[in-house]
């Protein structure tokens, strides 16, 4: 991700069919899948970005909670190991606010962002974004256990209009 918020390269590597026959999510397979996938999400991401390396990254974002801690953990690790390795900065992401502000990210058009990733110098300074979002804004908020009614007044300013009463919404 960019620092004004377009993502330049992503991966995903789905749990769904490992979960889907429990009804749910199993911490332990959770974190085995966590293991088992995460080099190679980290290096598509980084060649869906144009980049050579992660030596090209500026810094390494990671959740640090709240959420399912053995799967965090994972990721913590992982993250902290590349920061040091490459000497890059640490960057702890609140889990449900990233949730939250990704309806903040910036809109642009699926052109442009080929555009960038191939021709960055050229289209840099005349690219322009807005907020896709503006605050305050409603947000139902369902990830994991965590399944709540947000109003979003700003980064970090929430009030929890409701919730579920128990951990998720459940099947």
């Amino acid at each position: 991700m960019r620092s004004d918020g377009l993502i330049l390269g992503e991966s995903l590597a789905s749990q769904h069919a490992i979960h889907e026959q429990y009804g749910g999510v199993v911490p332990s397979l959770a974190k085995s899948a966590h293991e088992e996938n995460l080099d190679r999400v980290i290096a598509e991401a980084i060649e869906r970005a144009g980049l050579a390396s992660i030596e090209d990254v500026d810094a390494i974002g990671v959740t640090v909670g709240p959420g399912l801690e053995i799967c965090l953990r994972v990721g913590c690790n992982r993250a902290k190991d590349l920061a040091m390795r490459y000497n890059k900065p640490f960057v702890g992401v609140h889990h449900l606010e990233a949730h939250i502000l990704m309806a903040r990210l910036p809109s642009y058009s699926f052109d442009v962002q080929r555009k960038l990733v191939t021709d960055e110098y050229t289209i840099y300074d005349s690219i322009s974004s807005h907020y896709a979002v503006q605050f305050p804004f409603l947000s139902l908020l369902v990830s994991g256990g965590h399944c709540l009614l947000l109003k979003c007044n700003g980064i970090g300013r929430y009030k929890m209009l409701g919730g579920t009463i128990d951990d998720s919404l459940g099947m």
